[in-house]
C-alpha cells in the first residue's frame, strides 16, 4: 500500500514544480511587449504620413507600400502577443487550481497513512482485535485509492489544458511544456484531447457550405485550402497543406512531437491504415551514440501507403535518448540535435519525381526539424514502386560521420533495403542517401 501513498506524493510534488508566478510574469511580459509593438506601429504611421507628402511614384510608392505591410505585420504581432498572454493566464489558473488540489490530497493522504500506521501499532501493542484492525485497514486503503484516482484526474485535466494552450503558444512564443511539471502524455490521453477538438472543427467546416461535399467525400485537399479550417487543424493537429508541392506535412508542435518514438509504434500501422517500408528490419535500427555525452540517436526512414491506400509518401525521423536510458523510448530531437532534411519521393521504375519536401513544417527559417513528413492524397499511385532519397544536414562533422557510419553498417547488414549512402560537404556537414527497398 506504500506505493499508493508514494504515488500520491509524487503527483502532488510534480504539480508543485510549476510556477503560477512565472506564468503570470510571462503573460505580463507579453502585454508589455504588445504595448511596445503598438508604439512602433504609431511611429511607423507618423513616418508614413510624412513620407507620403513628398514621395510619389517609383521607389517612393514601393517604400510606402512596404511601410504599410510593416504596419500590418505589427498589428498581427500585437494580436499574437495578446493571445499568448491569455494562454499563459489560462495555464496559470489551471495550474493554481491543480496545485491547490494536489496539496489538499497530499495532506489527506498523510492523515490516512498516519491512521493506517496507528491501527497496526495499536494492534501490535495488544489493543483492539484483529478483525477490527483488518476492517479498518481495508477502509483506509480504499480511501487512499479514491484519493489517488482523484489526484490523477486533476493531473490529467490540467495536462489537457497545458496541451491545448501550449499548442497555441508553440506557434507564437515558444515551448511551455517545461513550466508545469505535468505528466508525460500517453497515447490514450493525446487521443482524448484531440477528440475534444473534433466538434469544434465540424462546426467550423459547417460555416462553409462549399466544404460539405468535400467533407462527405473525404476531399481533404479541398478542406485544407480553406485558411480558417487549415489554421485550426494546424493549431491542434500540426498538419498543414503545402499548396506549391501538393502534399501534407507537419509542424514541430504536432502530436507526434510529444509521443516521441518507440518500436511499438510500427506495430500500429494497420490501425492507422498505413502500409510502410521502414528501417527497423528484424529489430535492428540505425542508432549511434555521442562518445562525449553518451546521448543516443536514432534515425528512422519510412515510405509507402497511408490512409488505407488513399495516400502515399514518406518520412524521415530523428530521435534522441539520454545516456543510460534503455527503456526503448526516444524523444523527438530538439534544439541543436535537430536536422535539416530535403526528402524526395519518386517512382523507382520510371524515375518520375512526385514531390520534394525541402524542410517545410520546421519552425522559423532554418528548416531544421525532428521530422520531415510528406504525404499526398492519390490512390492511383502504386506505393510499392516508391523510392526515397534525401540530403540530411547536421550540426557538426562528427555527428555526420557517426550517422554515415551507422547508415552504411545498416545498409550492409540488410542488402534487401537497397540503401546507398554518400557523404556530402563538411560545411555545412551533409550526407545523402537513396532508398529503393
Amino acid at each position: 500500500m506504500t506505493a499508493v501513498f508514494d504515488r500520491i506524493y509524487e503527483l502532488a510534488d510534480q504539480l508543485d514544480k510549476g510556477s503560477p508566478t512565472d506564468l503570470d510574469d510571462r503573460a505580463r511580459a507579453c502585454r508589455e511587449t504588445k504595448e511596445a509593438v503598438k508604439d512602433a506601429k504609431s511611429l511607423l504611421e507618423s513616418v508614413r504620413v510624412e513620407l507620403s507628402e513628398g514621395w510619389h511614384g517609383g521607389a517612393g510608392e514601393r517604400a510606402l507600400s512596404s511601410l504599410e505591410d510593416f504596419k500590418k505585420n505589427r498589428d498581427e504581432q500585437a494580436e499574437d502577443l495578446e493571445e499568448s498572454a491569455r494562454s499563459f493566464e489560462v495555464v496559470r489558473d489551471a495550474l493554481s487550481h491543480a496545485q491547490q488540489e494536489g496539496r489538499s490530497k497530499r495532506e489527506e493522504a498523510k492523515a490516512l497513512q498516519t491512521k493506517l500506521d496507528g491501527v497496526w501499532n495499536d494492534h501490535g501493542h495488544g489493543m483492539g482485535n484483529i478483525v477490527l484492525a483488518w476492517a479498518e485497514d481495508k477502509l483506509v486503503k480504499a480511501k487512499a485509492l479514491i484519493l489517488l484516482a482523484d489526484l490523477q484526474r486533476v493531473v490529467t485535466t490540467y495536462d489537457a489544458v497545458l496541451l491545448a494552450e501550449g499548442l497555441k503558444l508553440r506557434t507564437k512564443t515558444g515551448a511551455v511544456w517545461e513550466l508545469a511539471g505535468s505528466e508525460k502524455r500517453n497515447l490514450a490521453e493525446i487521443g482524448a484531447i484531440i477528440l475534444k477538438e473534433i466538434p469544434g472543427l465540424a462546426a467550423l467546416i459547417a460555416k462553409h457550405p462549399e466544404l460539405d461535399w468535400a467533407l462527405l467525400h473525404g476531399d481533404w485537399d479541398k478542406i485544407m485550402q480553406n485558411p480558417e479550417v487549415a489554421q485550426k487543424i494546424y493549431d491542434y493537429f500540426g498538419f498543414k497543406y503545402v499548396e506549391d508541392g501538393g502534399y501534407y506535412t507537419t509542424g514541430e508542435h504536432s502530436v507526434q512531437s510529444y509521443l516521441g518514438w518507440h518500436d511499438l509504434y510500427d506495430k500500429l500501422e494497420p490501425v492507422i491504415g498505413a502500409k510502410l517500408d521502414h528501417t527497423s528490419d528484424g529489430g535492428d535500427n540505425m542508432e549511434f551514440t555521442d562518445p562525449q555525452t553518451g546521448k543516443q540517436y536514432r534515425l528512422e526512414l519510412w515510405k509507402g501507403s497511408y490512409g488505407f491506400g488513399q495516400a502515399y509518401g514518406g518520412e524521415v525521423g530523428f530521435y534522441t535518448s539520454e545516456a543510460g536510458d534503455d527503456s526503448g523510448y526516444f524523444s523527438a530531437a530538439q534544439g541543436d540535435d535537430q536536422i535539416k532534411v530535403t526528402q524526395t519521393i519518386y517512382d523507382k521504375g520510371t524515375g518520375e519525381v512526385y514531390f520534394t519536401n525541402d524542410g517545410q513544417g520546421a519552425d522559423g527559417t532554418d528548416k531544421k526539424h525532428f521530422w520531415n513528413l510528406a504525404i499526398r492524397n492519390d490512390p492511383s499511385v502504386d506505393s510499392g514502386n516508391l523510392g526515397q532519397r534525401a540530403t540530411i544536414e547536421v550540426r557538426d562533422v562528427g555527428m555526420r560521420d557517426r550517422m554515415y557510419d551507422e547508415m552504411t553498417r545498416y545498409a550492409a547488414a540488410h542488402p534487401g533495403q537497397n540503401l546507398t549512402v554518400t557523404k556530402g560537404s563538411d560545411d555545412p556537414p551533409t550526407l545523402s542517401y537513396d532508398w529503393k527497398k
